[in-house]
């Protein structure tokens, strides 16, 4: 299937556009080089706001977002979801959409060379307050067995989850160097958590030392 992927390119470029010049909110990020040229990797990163669902693209080539299937039904935009390739699963029958998940994972990383968007936390997460990782990343991880790359930001400060006022300022994203393949499950549990928890408490202060 040809996808119309310039959609979402040109809709979050022009809304990265717009919050910089209109709102004022800019984007710092660091570890640019860290991104792997060979595309099939796994993005985990937290989750505080619209923000990083929307920027994420413009810092990433063509990532593939996972979301709730609920977001499926809304008119014209669950069409847009599906054309362009994002994977939805449904909480209510995780087993068997588990299992539909995987194969559309394994289509767009082996067979169109995205990564796969992973939000472990779930729901969005105050910035200071960083939630558990859900068991999926692993689980994808162990079936996909590709490179992990976490990303940290504090979007949250300046864009509170599940509020619609934006705050000026500028949004630091902290790219770490790509985990290989080969980490076992239980290193990772003990990692990667700490990686991404870690930085984003530390992110958190940032931004909010900005607005003392």
């Amino acid at each position: 299937m040809r996808r119309p992927l310039f959609i979402p390119k040109l809709f979050t470029g022009y809304a990265r556009f717009l919050l910089k010049y209109i709102v004022g909110l800019d984007v710092e990020i660091e570890g640019l080089n860290n991104i792997p040229k060979d595309n099939s990797f796994l993005i985990v990163a937290n989750h505080q706001s619209v923000w990083e669902t929307l920027m994420f693209f413009t810092i990433f080539k063509n990532p593939v977002m996972i979301l709730k299937k609920e977001l499926l039904n809304i008119p014209l935009f669950g069409w847009y979801l599906l054309r362009t390739g994002m994977l939805a699963i449904d909480r209510k029958n995780a087993a068997s959409s588990f299992k539909t998940l995987l194969r559309g994972i394994d289509q767009r990383l082996k067979d169109e060379q995205r990564p796969i968007c992973i939000f472990p936390e779930g729901t969005r997460k105050q910035p200071d307050q960083p939630g558990e990782f859900q068991k999926g990343i692993y689980l994808i991880h162990k079936h996909t067995k590709a490179p992990i790359l976490c990303v940290v930001h504090n979007a949250g400060v300046y864009w509170r989850p599940h509020k619609f006022f934006i705050k000026p300022g500028k949004v630091n994203v902290f790219i770490y160097p790509v985990l290989p393949a080969v980490f076992d499950d239980d290193t990772l549990k003990t990692i990667v958590p700490g990686m991404v928890h870690t930085k984003a408490k530390e992110l958190a202060k940032i931004g909010e030392n900005k607005h003392e």
